[in-house]
């Protein structure tokens, strides 16, 4: 089975260590960092662990060409992926921890106009199921994305991992009927 997960692909760095002790200027904890965890986040980790679990993958995506999104290229490995441009800075969220409690995010990068390519809806188009994860980022409200996930429902199962600030899922028209049943 071949899975294609669409969506918003972010970079995720932790800053883990520890905080023993307070900062001597303001009231507030001083982190020790200990090490740099960096990973894909949004589409990228549901695309990874599908993968893990013996999935075929593919990853359909857009990526800026920047620092960061030359990170996030670099973390996704070997995970096969088709990436249009983004015109934003690439989203980074960016974790401090001491141990496993989070002491603060700080986001950068932004909302911008990914752009879908005919690439990328081939890409669409091969599998034999599709993950749309919608992280809010604009990938997800693309007209031509849009259209091509309701055409496909009809035989293709979708499934939405909709975001607040995203659009609505597309609804999935039954292919089917059972008699007796409209």
């Amino acid at each position: 089975m071949s899975l294609v997960v669409v969506g918003d692909t972010l970079l995720d760095i932790d800053l883990i260590g520890s905080a023993t002790r307070l900062c001597p200027d303001a009231p507030v904890p001083v982190l020790d960092l200990e090490r740099e965890l960096v990973r894909p986040g949004g589409a990228g980790p549901a695309a990874a662990l599908a993968a893990a679990d013996g999935l075929h993958v593919t990853l359909v995506t857009a990526i800026t060409d920047d620092t960061d999104g030359d990170r996030l290229r670099k973390v996704l490995g070997d995970m096969p992926f088709v990436a249009g441009p983004n015109w934003a800075a690439t989203p980074v969220k960016t974790r401090l921890r001491a141990a496993v409690q989070s002491l603060m995010r700080i986001d950068r990068g932004g909302r911008g106009d990914p752009a879908v390519t005919d690439e990328m809806l081939d890409a669409v188009r091969t599998g034999d199921a599709v993950l749309v994860s919608d992280y809010g980022r604009g990938l997800a409200r693309d007209e031509r994305l849009s259209d091509l996930l309701g055409r496909i429902a009809m035989r293709t199962p979708i499934v939405w991992d909709p975001h607040p600030r995203g659009p609505a899922p597309r609804r999935q028209r039954k292919s089917w009927h059972h008699e007796g049943h409209p």
